[in-house]
């Protein structure tokens, strides 16, 4: 069997096994940390962003032959330097595989499958795609939303011309110019793009097993992440592989962690690990509540850059139950995004994806989730943008969740340039993928107070090390990062410790595991049979 990493990140998964006669995708992220290499997108024109000083290539031999119009195209500040263009996104590795080869696409979650348009429309993929019902429908929301924010932004006729080898070796040290594939960054997608995508996705249940091909069964199990989300078996007559991707044993709002299934693989490909290891989600859900009661006490308003949907859900419980508590049930919550009616809805109506605890209120009936409850009395109020009916409405102090949480497009740039400039307001970042630092750099010098609060449910290296023992795979891939190395002490809170044989991938790399081959089903033609002797040797 053949394994080969295609993703950026080992929270980027994108892998691409070939067994049994079959080439099966499983997952395609799209890195979208990528935008924050660019200056951000405001809906007017803004004064600070645009007078941000222009790099200057320091490379005399460089800069006298660069044309000025392209140099003109990065600016610096805090150390960072920007690209003042409609941001490009970086796509999981296409030279490795011939896309169009593969037979089956298995998505895990929303989060891993924002990639799908591109290889369809770009790199003639046509296999079937499998994902769960949720993940289809909180995949397209992520989609459009992102699709909006970076289409309703004035046009720029200078998209690519940055994409010079000179003046990118130029660049200072940083995470711009690590990215050494930036030819091969793409722009979005369309609505249209979308559309055609998601059309193509098959829906499944969890424990549905699929047959492809009359030699390989697929079947999905959930990981307890988010809601949909799913860790996969893959198996054929005689072997069994595993895929682990973005699971979770907290006790929140999906289903939990299916993991009876999981044990005595062949082999186990585990990727998606928590991105904050160190940080407890409910100790970062009790600090996000304090500091925004004192920012709130102070009268200063919370901004909460944010997805539309996961670990969203969450937080408007937990800012529910907590306004209250502390005497703030006047305080008015907005979430903007052109998806959050939607998001919202389908939240609650998803029943048999959620926990117990929710799908008993399903039945009662109740509403799973507070929010409906919180909507009904007017605290928390949604809306697709920052015009028309928000202005009617409109109260501070407040909190507001809107996107994008990397700060570079939606309606987070407005009120990051509106309330920036005032120490009494406060940003709170939960997303752990995007450096906060790095999201703050363009709208430096800033006044209101920022505060990093990672809240990441996924599994850290003490439960996956201890799920290892548990599912007992014959051997394990998984990211090279996640494995002991020099640089790590040998303690299981900061790494892996498999006890089986390993094999580390990183991005462009491929791995062939021998599997146990001793039978093979194989399907003969009569005729075939009618001429040939058989023995059994026992």
């Amino acid at each position: 069997m053949e394994v080969f990493c295609l993703g950026n990140k080992p929270w980027q998964p994108c892998y691409v096994m070939r067994m049994n006669h079959t080439t099966i995708m499983l997952d395609c992220s799209l890195d979208l940390p990528v935008l924050l290499n660019f200056l951000p997108l405001p809906l007017v024109y803004s004064p600070k962003l645009s007078g941000l000083p222009r790099w200057q290539c320091k490379d005399p031999s460089i800069a006298v032959d660069l044309p000025e119009d392209i140099a003109r195209l990065f600016r610096e500040n805090v150390g960072h330097v920007f690209i003042e263009s409609l941001p490009l996104f970086r796509l999981p590795e296409t030279g490795l595989v011939d896309l169009s080869t593969v037979d089956a696409l298995l998505l895990s979650n929303c989060f891993s499958a924002l990639a799908l348009p591109f290889l369809i429309e770009k790199y003639g993929f046509s296999g079937k795609i499998f994902a769960t019902k949720p993940t289809v429908t909180f995949t397209k929301q992520l989609m459009e939303e992102l699709s909006h924010y970076i289409y309703r932004a004035p046009p720029t006729d200078h998209s690519a011309q940055w994409k010079n080898d000179s003046l990118w070796s130029s660049l200072p040290d940083g995470t711009l110019k690590e990215s050494s594939d930036f030819h091969n960054w793409k722009e979005l997608y369309t609505m249209e793009g979308i559309q055609k995508a998601i059309s193509r996705i098959q829906p499944i249940s969890y424990s549905e097993t699929i047959d492809l091909f009359h030699h390989v069964k697929v079947t999905a199990l959930s990981s307890g992440f988010c809601l949909g989300s799913c860790n996969w078996i893959i198996e054929t007559e005689y072997n069994k592989v595993a895929y682990i991707s973005s699971s979770s044993t907290f006790t929140t709002h999906p289903c939990p962690m299916e993991r009876a299934r999981l044990k005595s693989a062949d082999i186990l490909i585990m990727s998606g690990l928590t991105n904050a290891p160190s940080a407890n989600p409910d100790t970062m859900l009790a600090e996000l509540c304090t500091r925004m009661a004192q920012t709130l006490k102070n009268g200063g308003n919370v901004l909460i850059p944010c997805y539309p949907t996961g670990v969203l859900y969450d937080l408007l419980e937990c800012l529910k139950a907590y306004l209250d508590s502390a005497n703030l049930s006047n305080v008015p919550v907005y979430f903007i995004s052109p998806v959050a009616k939607s998001s919202l809805s389908f939240s609650n109506i998803f029943a048999e994806w959620l926990c117990d605890a929710k799908k008993t209120k399903v039945y009662l009936p109740e509403q799973p989730f507070p929010h409906a409850e919180f909507i009904k009395s007017g605290r928390l109020r949604h809306f697709p943008n920052i015009h028309g009916d928000l202005g009617s409405v409109y109260q501070t102090p407040c909190v507001v969740f809107t996107g994008h949480p990397s700060l570079r497009c939606g309606d987070s740039v407005h009120f990051m340039e509106a309330w920036g400039g005032s120490s009494k307001n406060a940003v709170i970042f939960t997303e752990p993928d995007f450096e906060y630092l790095h999201a703050l750099a363009p709208y430096q010098p800033l006044h209101m107070k920022a505060y990093y609060f990672p809240i990441d449910p996924r599994l850290n290296f003490f439960v996956a090390n201890k799920l290892l023992n548990e599912f007992a795979p014959r051997c394990l891939v998984t990211a090279d990062s996640y494995l002991p190395s020099a640089a790590h002490s040998q303690k299981e809170n900061v790494c892996l410790q498999p006890e089986m044989q390993y094999y580390g991938l990183t991005r462009g790399r491929a791995v062939t595991i021998p599997l146990d081959g001793k039978f093979q089903k194989i399907m003969l033609d009569p005729e075939v049979n009618h001429c040939c002797k058989f023995s059994q040797e026992l």
